[in-house]
């Protein structure tokens, strides 16, 4: 083979991976974002992590209230990506009025949260905002391959999600009953998440609660109920963080807070701080009669 043909077969074969590339990414991303409702002009969106996913649902509360909720919820998240996501939603649809923000004893520790959750905004990297935000919280060789090989930024949980956007599956559930005498013997081992108010999270809430108010945007700061035994083990901090979230309401953010009296239902919950399918529906339900109430 010749040079010029060699080089020709190069070329050729750049061009493909580039357009497949580019429409690859461009399918997963419609997906991705009919799966969070991110560019859809929902005038509600529920942001937060895996205690607010598994705690409400999205198609009960769109049917019962007569709108199109956006379920921006997302494994592992901390409040810092929480506020990027924030971002996104504000700058993507202007048609947003009310936010349901998931809150809990542990909103402020950053502890047990996972390190790596800026990878999962790495389809939105053509998003100024997310491109700042992934470029300094990630490796420069890692950054620069996703933001080049744009099918490089999915994977296997981006690309459910993706697929599940296409065929408008958003039920989460996690079925099963807490074992409570397995929890309390971790619990008598020390082997249990500790709560701790840091005080740069506590910050970074608070410069979301501002950007959301800056927005003429109402925040419904909602404690899914996590099990009263975690409450218990640590009452000052608990309280303390409690504190914390009733400090910011005015008349523009309410602190809905549902631990009383589900955390004492032990059959609602599937871990220590999920909801199974019956105790998603005890909450859902009650969501629902708050929000019908405004």
């Amino acid at each position: 083979m010749s040079k010029k043909s060699f080089a020709l077969y190069i070329v050729l074969f750049l061009g493909l991976f580039i357009t497949g590339d580019q429409v690859l990414h461009k399918v997963l991303i419609k997906g991705l974002n009919q799966y969070y409702g991110i560019d859809e002009p929902n005038e509600i969106a529920l942001v937060g992590h895996s205690h607010l996913m598994l705690g409400l649902d999205k198609v009960r509360l769109e049917k019962a209230l007569d709108k199109g909720i956006s379920k921006y919820t997302r494994e592992g998240v901390n409040v810092n990506d929480r506020l990027v996501m924030v971002r996104q939603l504000i700058d993507e649809n202007p048609n947003l009025k009310t936010v349901i923000y998931g809150v809990d004893a542990w909103t402020f520790t950053g502890e047990g949260l996972s390190d790596n959750s800026y990878k999962l905004f790495y389809p939105f990297l053509d998003s100024p905002n997310i491109d700042e935000y992934v470029y300094n919280n990630s490796e420069k060789l890692e950054y620069l391959t996703k933001k080049h090989i744009k099918s490089s930024r999915y994977n296997e949980l981006l690309l459910a999600g993706a697929v599940r956007g296409y065929f408008n599956k958003w039920d989460n559930l996690k079925f099963g009953e807490l074992d409570t005498l397995k929890l309390k013997m971790e619990i008598d081992k020390g082997n249990y998440r500790k709560i701790a108010n840091n005080e740069a999270n506590i910050t970074v809430f608070k410069e979301t609660m501002a950007l959301l108010m800056a927005n003429d945007i109402k925040v419904v700061l909602l404690y899914v109920p996590t099990i009263d035994m975690l409450e218990t083990i640590q009452k000052e901090e608990f309280d303390e963080t409690i504190q914390i979230f009733k400090s910011q309401t005015n008349g523009d953010i309410t602190f809905l807070n549902f631990q009383e009296p589900w955390s004492h239902r032990y059959e609602l919950f599937f871990d220590p701080i999920h909801l199974n399918p019956q105790g998603q529906k005890k909450i859902t339900d009650q969501l629902i009669s708050f929000l019908k109430t405004r």
